[in-house]
């Protein structure tokens, strides 16, 4: 009988899932994600996390709280850093603690450390941690991580394709009208694919006739070229994706408007937005709204902004 690792939907969850499950696949595990995010789950999150976390980590506490019954152990990874010179953000370092103290009785944490501040090789170092749980075996952890590779490149050469983090994830699709103008959404991916907390903003943008384009339809050297421009090189990871995609989204002729996304809370996409708006109020002019999310669910506020944009993209389009 296999054993059964939980791993919440949640936070880097849409970045690193495939990843995960290759690797744990191969060593013999059985991986259990928690399911998309419901009420129930958001409000256990709001329950049991502390007052003052941002959104994706009140969510991400309940997605820990719906697991911890069903797994033999749960994969809550403490990320430091995931890009040398660069950290990734304070609450996905202290998360794991976060879960442990405020989620009463969690099955046994897997909680190695990824710090690629200094070295990629803590990267192979935090793996064989991890597989030692499985096999004494070195080879066939490597076995593992290779194929673990193998499977993120696959899954962000078709996130570059434009196909969404659903359809290869859990097969689930948006059917894209291709006939509207494009909206250039900036955010991060716990915000953009967790279609509960963002309202369901993809499928509303369909409907509606739009088509939308996302920052993992990006590659990484063209961000790194849009934060060339600072004197400075970025310090969060987080931080340099979300600027520098909203200035290629904002610069762009062929995107129409741009719509961000932030959580409520989030220390530093309130210093990234403030940049990123000083600089298209400088020198652009295309339609541009900040959206911040929080865990009240009624979404009529969230439409009226919505519909307030879009109109403004189809009254800039008939000029």
């Amino acid at each position: 009988m296999s054993v059964k690792i939980g791993v919440p939907r949640g936070m880097y969850f849409y970045k690193y899932y495939p990843f995960t499950k290759a690797f744990l696949t191969e060593l013999g595990a059985e991986v259990v994600p928690s399911p998309q995010t419901n009420k129930e789950i958001l409000d256990m999150g709001s329950r049991y996390c502390i007052d003052d976390a941002c959104l994706p980590v009140k969510v991400y506490h309940g997605h820990a709280h719906y697991l911890k019954d069903k797994v033999d152990h749960m994969l809550l990874p403490r990320l430091t850093s995931v890009v040398p010179r660069e950290y990734i953000c304070p609450k996905f370092g202290g998360l794991p603690e976060m879960v442990k103290y405020s989620v009463a009785d969690l099955p046994h944490i897997i909680d190695v450390e990824i710090d690629l501040y200094k070295s990629k090789s803590n990267l192979i170092k935090s793996l064989y941690e991890a597989g030692k749980m499985f096999t004494k075996n070195p080879y066939r952890i490597k076995r593992a991580a290779d194929k673990a590779v193998r499977e993120h490149n696959l899954y962000q050469t078709s996130l570059l394709k434009g196909n969404l983090s659903g359809k290869y994830i859990d097969g689930d699709d948006i059917i894209s009208n291709n006939s509207g103008p494009l909206i250039g959404i900036a955010a991060h991916p716990y915000l953009i694919y967790d279609s509960f907390i963002n309202m369901k903003l993809l499928e509303k943008l369909s409907n509606r006739g739009f088509k939308f384009f996302l920052p993992e339809m990006l590659e990484k050297k063209v961000i790194e070229g849009k934060c060339e421009a600072f004197e400075k090189r970025m310090f969060w990871s987080s931080s340099k994706d979300l600027v520098g995609s909203s200035l290629y989204m904002i610069d762009n002729d062929k995107i129409d408007g741009v719509l961000m996304l932030t959580a409520f809370g989030c220390g530093i996409d309130s210093l990234s937005i403030d940049l990123i708006k000083r600089l298209e109020k400088k020198a652009y002019g295309k339609p541009f709204m900040v959206i911040t999310l929080d865990e009240h669910t009624g979404d009529a506020n969230f439409n009226t902004r919505l519909e307030a944009f879009l109109d403004l993209v189809d009254r800039r389009n008939k000029i």
